[in-house]
């Protein structure tokens, strides 16, 4: 009987599985590294759990096309010129803390035999005369609208799809729009230097779980097909009844960095597409900051208003009151825009 070989093995490297209590992701972690802190959530650490080792490696691995220095880069782009900037939000300690991260998704092989109905719209030209008054008398103005003539098609579809893009994560859609998505043309088959020193996140949907959302990309898939076939402008009211044979599934992992700054107790997370260099995250102002600027204008206005006090007896100190009483009313500005800054920007 042969043996099937160890986690380590399938791999090519030596790797131990991190499950966070709080998000609930699991995390292949290279041996004798550690989380400090979960890669997904940043609110729990991720704790050693060996018995949810995948052991299948994945297919296919798109690399990093990014170094660290160009992630930094990107992240001190992505913060600069930011007004009353956190103290952690700076170049070097973002790359102390940045991290390889490795996503899944699923790639899905199928031929598809379907009978489809739909109502195609072709868009036609009506002219019309419109009457209007100027310059005292009446005028006829040609006015040209589009309209869609409808129409019922039906027929029959036979095709095969390729790698046809299926979520590996229930939060793939979210992590999709902050990396920006990623080109597949520049896969590439699985090796252990493709992931070494990456953390890979574990898929939390399986192939059966994830089959729902196969039907639905192949359905559009599908739909934009028999649109250009119908050489239609648009197609509503589509309908697809299909048999699907020969279903093939293939993990791929696609590269991100993730790294953090801390603003008052909570940590924030900051995102770079390992291979375009898309930079996503919370761009939160320092609430402490604002708070101290806006308590030295506070105070300044109340030396100018004092000063002014003093020198009202000699006659020059009018103006020092006013100049006081209006440095006062803006001394609660950069606390209370901060503040709505950032509410803004968490509620994104």
């Amino acid at each position: 009987m042969v043996q099937e070989p160890s986690v380590n093995e399938a791999w090519g490297t030596s790797l131990e599985v991190f499950y966070c209590s709080n998000c609930h992701s699991a995390h292949l972690v290279p041996n004798h590294a550690t989380l400090a802190v979960c890669p997904s959530c940043l609110q729990a650490e991720a704790l050693p759990q060996p018995e949810r080792m995948r052991r299948e490696p994945p297919e296919l691995v798109i690399p990093f096309a990014v170094d660290e220095g160009q992630a930094t880069n990107e992240l001190s782009k992505w913060f600069k010129g930011m007004w009353f900037r956190p103290s952690e939000l700076r170049a070097d300690l973002l790359r102390s803390r940045l991290r390889r991260w490795c996503l899944p998704l699923w790639l899905v092989d199928t031929d598809v035999d379907a009978t489809w109905r739909v109502e195609a719209g072709y868009e036609y030209q009506v002219a019309s005369f419109q009457e209007r008054y100027r310059d005292g008398q009446w005028a006829s103005q040609q006015v040209t609208e589009t309209q869609t003539r409808w129409e019922p098609r039906v027929g029959r579809l036979r095709r095969h799809y390729d790698n046809v893009a299926v979520p590996a994560l229930e939060e793939h859609e979210r992590w999709m729009s902050r990396l920006g998505g990623y080109d597949f043309r520049t896969r590439k088959s699985y090796s252990a230097v493709a992931v070494a020193g990456s953390v890979v996140r574990i898929p939390d949907l399986e192939p059966e779980a994830a089959w729902g959302e196969a039907e639905v990309a192949l359905d559009r898939m599908a739909s934009a097909e028999c649109k250009l076939a119908c050489q239609a402008d648009h197609v509503r009211n589509w309908g697809m009844h299909a048999r699907y044979d020969n279903v093939r599934w293939t993990q791929m992992l696609v590269p991100a960095y993730v790294t953090y700054y801390r603003e008052g107790d909570a940590l924030h997370p900051v995102w770079v597409n390992g291979q375009s260099g898309q930079v996503c995250g919370i761009k939160l102002m320092s609430q402490r900051k604002a708070a101290i600027a806006s308590l030295v204008i506070g105070a300044l206005a109340l030396l100018c208003f004092l000063f002014g006090l003093l020198l009202t007896a000699l006659g020059i100190g009018i103006a020092l009151i006013l100049l006081g009483a209006l440095v006062g009313i803006a001394a609660p500005v950069p606390a209370t825009w901060v503040w709505i800054q950032n509410r803004a920007a968490r509620d994104q």
